[in-house]
């Protein structure tokens, strides 16, 4: 029977983007910055580069997070006043082309401030953007009316730092917590998960996933900008669903510090869902049984048994005995 760290690392592997997968985002992303840089379209674009989840490698299964910045020539795009266009005509005129060809026929609408090219079994995301001197880019705001800056270069390096601090393991961890924010609505904007993850791992360590999801939900409220949220409303409902998974995650702790580790696995699959492996309860807790009393047995494939294998030692604390790995 796999334990709570196995089913973790389960839900980790469900949710990840295979190889595969991940070759067919690369072709499509390719032909698509093929037509966006076509010098024949009058888009005027001088540069495409993918950001967000894909690039910073925390998006997930089924793939509708895969950001295509469409970096324009400000020069070509500004009025006699040096005053930018309106974001709206900007993106309706790219949706307008994307729209027109035959690939992307019918499959092209606007997703509030970008386009969105919506395939079988990934969507792109269009982010028309300018080019500040310094760093950065402005992108469309959401109320299409005025442009507002954003700096996805340095979120990047960021999280690569920290992801780095943490022993490779904090962009697993965001992918856990963005599966989690798809099931609840999206109410969290994803590179907000991944900036609230920096704000706490920049101080705190932990062992494994069970310890960082944990953490993560524990410290995540103050750490929630409110202004990122569309509204208050928005904001405190995620607020409440944040608190409710950490109590209950907690609750889990304290009940495989008990030995109860089936009620823990049960805990996180209440939580987490379909893809969180489904266990037997019974086998579970006769497991959990077995490790406080020193009988539960290791095989030489990394599976656990009550018959054979090599002895784990007894313990009645959180993961004594048991590889944090």
């Amino acid at each position: 029977m796999p334990t709570l760290l196995q089913c973790i690392n389960t839900l980790i592997e469900n949710i990840s983007v295979s190889d595969r997968q991940e070759t067919n985002i690369k072709a499509s992303v390719s032909n698509i910055g093929g037509y966006l840089n076509d010098k024949e379209n009058d888009l005027s674009i001088s540069r495409t580069f993918t950001n967000g989840s894909y690039e910073r490698d925390t998006n997930i299964r089924p793939l509708d997070d895969i950001d295509i910045f469409a970096v324009l020539k400000r020069d070509d795009w500004k009025d006699e006043y040096d005053q930018l266009p309106n974001p709206q005509s900007v993106l309706s005129k790219f949706k307008n082309y994307l729209n027109g060809l035959n690939d992307y026929k019918d499959k092209v609408s606007q997703n509030r401030p970008c386009v969105t090219i919506e395939l079988s079994d990934k969507d792109f995301d269009i982010l028309p953007s300018f080019e500040l001197v310094g760093g950065g880019y402005e992108i469309p705001n959401h109320d299409l009316k005025s442009w507002i800056k954003t700096y996805p270069e340095l979120l990047s390096s960021d999280l690569e730092a920290t992801h780095k601090k943490c022993d490779y393991k904090l962009k697993p961890l965001i992918k856990v917590i963005k599966y989690w924010n798809r099931d609840k609505g999206k109410l969290i904007p994803s590179f907000h998960i991944e900036e609230v993850a920096i704000n706490i791992f920049k101080i705190n360590s932990f062992k494994n996933y069970e310890e960082c999801i944990r953490l993560w939900f524990n410290n995540a409220e103050y750490n929630l900008q409110s202004y990122e949220l569309n509204s208050n409303e928005e904001y405190n409902a995620i607020l409440k669903k944040i608190k409710s998974v950490r109590d209950k995650l907690n609750d889990a702790k304290g009940k495989y510090d008990e030995g109860k580790e089936g009620d823990a696995i049960q805990i996180w699959k209440d939580v987490f869902g379909k893809e969180f492996p489904t266990v037997d309860i019974e086998e579970a807790k006769q497991f959990s049984k077995s490790l406080s009393e020193g009988s539960l047995k290791v095989s030489s494939s990394g599976l656990l048994s009550t018959n054979v294998g090599k002895a784990v030692s007894s313990s009645k604390g959180f993961f004594g005995g048991i590889s944090n790995d």
